[in-house]
């Protein structure tokens, strides 16, 4: 089986296993636009400065669309379903550190699997950058618009 396939496959049963679903109207709407943004750095990226590529078996199109409506919905879910109680800010800062690190592997399995390449001076350090803004972005998205309303 493809690896886009079976990444697809293992991050859906992780959370139909770990997700909290009558959670479900109070986290989407992050996990959505997760995958929004994941749609529009992939196409930057695709199609104007090419800073990472996937590579594979089938067209780059559906790598990338499994890896948008896949690893950024899957992630960003459960990353919300697991906010802490507490939300100071070295609470946040302890709990967005793993799941910085997580995201940085996930990418670095990529590279040394020959799946993914950096290209224009991307690095990883410039992904987990990229990764604590995200992170704060969907705390802050959860925060603005007061989801966990919508799950009570």
């Amino acid at each position: 089986m493809d690896f886009f396939y079976m990444r697809f496959i293992v991050s859906w049963t992780f959370w139909l296993i770990f997700a909290d679903k009558s959670r479900w109207r109070e986290i989407t709407p992050v996990s959505i636009f997760a995958s929004f943004l994941g749609v529009i750095s992939d196409h930057f990226t695709n199609f104007h400065i090419t800073y990472w590529e996937y590579y594979g078996t089938h067209p780059k199109i559906i790598m990338v669309l499994l890896d948008d409506f896949e690893i950024y919905a899957v992630v960003t879910y459960l990353y919300i379903q697991w906010l802490p109680k507490t939300r100071r800010l070295l609470d946040l800062f302890t709990y967005i550190f793993p799941w910085t690190l997580f995201a940085v592997l996930i990418e670095y399995i990529h590279i040394n699997t020959g799946h993914m390449a950096h290209h224009h001076g991307w690095t990883f350090w410039y992904s987990y950058v990229a990764d604590w803004t995200l992170f704060l972005m969907f705390y802050t998205y959860h925060k603005i618009f007061h989801f966990e309303k919508l799950s009570k």
